[in-house]
């Protein structure tokens, strides 16, 4: 199936969802709380992972960046059955005095789900290998996201996706396309959703042509 066959239809599956997930949302901690309850970060954030994980169906689901859990939930409200790995480091809730992880990690337990925290860029592979879907929203230098990509490329199932978000941000493009030339130089299937909060690039894992 060409890109364009399944953007079509990731789209419609996107605009198909109806999930809502600002009742996990803690004013308290969240970092732009009042953005993130907005009508429109619903629509172009939440439902966008939901959609995407509502389309691909994947059984297994790995996140680099996890964060409050936003993604995850959205994630797992589409395939609960899933099994999730979150990877994150805790920095940014060191440097603001928050506990975003720990409250991801209360809110995944109805889930096959658990967190590791580790910094990503110590990691030369995934742990548990393999992920149907494997989302990268750590890091945002052009190195740090040419290693998570390399990672989750090494660790992705044939046919798998990979999910980096934050690609409006140039630095994070140009890492994703610099991780790709490494470890596929020859044509890979790729998308880039635009019309998205914060803009993600779709990758798909393929293997080698016989």
């Amino acid at each position: 199936m060409g890109i364009a066959r399944i953007i079509g239809g990731l789209w419609e599956s996107i605009e198909e969802s109806t999930y809502d997930g600002r009742s996990y949302l803690s004013k308290e901690d969240e970092p732009d709380y009042e953005v993130k309850m907005s009508d429109y970060f619903v629509d172009s954030y939440m439902r966008v992972k939901n959609g995407i994980a509502s389309y691909f169906q994947p059984q297994s689901i790995c996140e680099i960046g996890v964060s409050s859990g936003i993604s995850a939930l959205a994630f797992l409200n589409a395939c609960p059955k899933a099994r999730y790995l979150g990877i994150d480091n805790r920095y940014e809730e060191e440097m603001r005095g928050v506990n975003l992880v720990s409250r991801a990690v209360e809110l995944l337990q109805p889930y096959n789900a658990k967190v590791t925290i580790i910094d990503s860029q110590e990691l030369n592979e995934l742990p548990e290998p393999y992920y149907d879907l494997i989302h990268v929203d750590g890091d945002h230098s052009r190195l740090a996201t040419y290693h998570d990509v390399v990672v989750a490329w090494k660790a992705c199932s044939p046919d798998g996706w990979i999910v980096v978000d934050d690609a409006r941000d140039s630095a994070v493009a140009a890492g994703v396309f610099d991780a790709i030339r490494m470890v596929w130089p020859s044509e890979v299937m790729w998308a880039y959703l635009h019309d998205t909060f914060t803009g993600n690039i779709l990758i798909k894992k393929e293997m080698p042509r016989p």
